[in-house]
């Protein structure tokens, strides 16, 4: 019966999946074994970047017994990964890593109870927060590069976001804000960015005002003062038969299609009884989130997702990226927007079959490859970093006809 549902699976997924041709997974990072515990979880899952003719993923290991970020090196047509560079000094979590132009990243990551930031190859980091702070988020467009963390303001944190200036091999704080000047009324945190055309930008946390975990969403034109932030999704979440506070929404992650056009997907426990799912919302321009849209298809439906990712770029693609066990164990899955909902369900070849494939984080290049990294765990070697590109089959035929 299982084999059946696997062949059907295939069969109606094959329109989708026949639209990439992947390249063979490799292995990043020289630590092996078991206790080396890598991690891609970051907020907004922004852990791979492509600038100019580099891809670097960054990420936290505890090699040594004490977790730290590291940022590893790829020219596009190399084969295998450069040995990474260390990005910590100390205990370090949640690294986060974007493009910006002329070849250099500016990664990002929590360290020592403050977050900090570095221009990559070869600038030096410097401190973002002033204060207690983590869970720290980048994000830019032509000039205009935000951060956003959370950021201990008495009692809770609230989410701060600041607008960076990077010149040559620095980055420095222009401003810092925080979306609500009062103090919070519960915990806020993981917090999303996304920066539209002309530099105004969009912010997404996870927020308990509500006493339960409510996706909050705000808009700004120009990141020093923020709208009133409402619900992202449209479900007013609250107590179920009289119990408990609410179902619970997290992890909001956006991304910027169509150059003005910002997409947001999160898990959603509004279906309690099968687990989170995978939701999505548009915001078409007019700075307004729109109905929600559940991203898994039937297969996926009484299963639980996790680690949800959305991708978008100005030409119009949009894709979500996630991990659920609809096969028997965990593998990555990919949906992509059609204009009027999300298609069949894929599973990524190279990150999906025997073992564990989960933590998917991803980004597409200029050329509209899809680059995407995720952790890879079985018994006997422990957990790895696996990456692999995908490129359009059109772009593939191109190549073919002018050799």
């Amino acid at each position: 019966m299982r084999a059946a549902a696997a062949w059907l699976l295939a069969l109606l997924a094959f329109p989708v999946q026949a639209e990439w041709e992947w390249s063979e997974p490799v292995t990043l990072g020289t630590a092996r074994g078991a206790a080396s515990f890598p991690h891609l979880e970051s907020a907004n899952r922004r852990g791979v970047a492509v600038s100019g003719d580099s891809v670097g993923v960054a990420w936290e290991d505890s090699r040594d017994g004490t977790p730290h970020c590291y940022l590893a090196l790829k020219p596009l047509a190399a084969p295998a990964f450069d040995a990474e560079t260390r990005l910590s000094a100390a205990e370090c979590y949640t690294p986060v890593l974007i493009a910006v132009n002329g070849g250099r990243f500016v990664a990002a990551w929590e360290e020592g109870g403050r977050v900090y930031a570095r221009v990559l190859p070869d600038g030096e980091r410097i401190a973002l927060s002033t204060s207690d702070a983590g869970q720290v988020t980048l994000a830019s467009r032509a000039d205009h590069v935000y951060a956003a963390w959370a950021e201990q303001a008495g009692r809770f944190r609230r989410i701060v976001v600041a607008r960076l200036e990077v010149k040559e091999n620095t980055v420095t704080v222009n401003t810092a804000k925080p979306v609500e000047a009062r103090p919070p009324a519960n915990e806020q945190g993981w917090p999303a960015l996304a920066v539209r055309d002309g530099g105004g930008v969009t912010v997404a946390w996870e927020d308990r005002r509500y006493r339960h975990t409510v996706p909050m969403v705000s808009h700004s034109r120009d990141g020093r003062s923020f709208a009133t932030p409402v619900r992202l999704t449209d479900h007013k979440s609250g107590a179920v038969n009289g119990l408990g506070a609410g179902t619970g929404a997290m992890r909001p992650t956006l991304t910027v299609w169509k150059r003005n056009r910002v997409a947001a997907v999160w898990l959603d426990k509004r279906d309690f009884l099968s687990g989170y799912d995978v939701y999505a919302a548009f915001d078409s321009g007019k700075r307004r989130f729109g109905r929600n849209v559940q991203v898994q298809d039937g297969f996926g439906d009484n299963m639980a997702q996790w680690h949800a990712q959305a991708v978008g770029d100005d030409d119009g693609r949009l894709l979500v990226l996630w991990d659920d066990a609809r096969d028997g164990t965990p593998d990555v899955w990919l949906a992509e927007w059609n204009g009027k909902s999300f298609g069949d369900n894929v599973a990524v070849p190279g990150a999906s079959g025997p073992g564990a494939q989960t933590d998917p984080v991803a980004t597409l290049d200029a050329q509209g490859r899809l680059h995407v990294v995720w952790l890879e765990q079985d018994e006997a070697k422990g957990a790895r970093i696996r990456y692999a590109r995908g490129t359009p089959r059109h772009l593939e035929s191109s190549r073919a006809v002018g050799r």
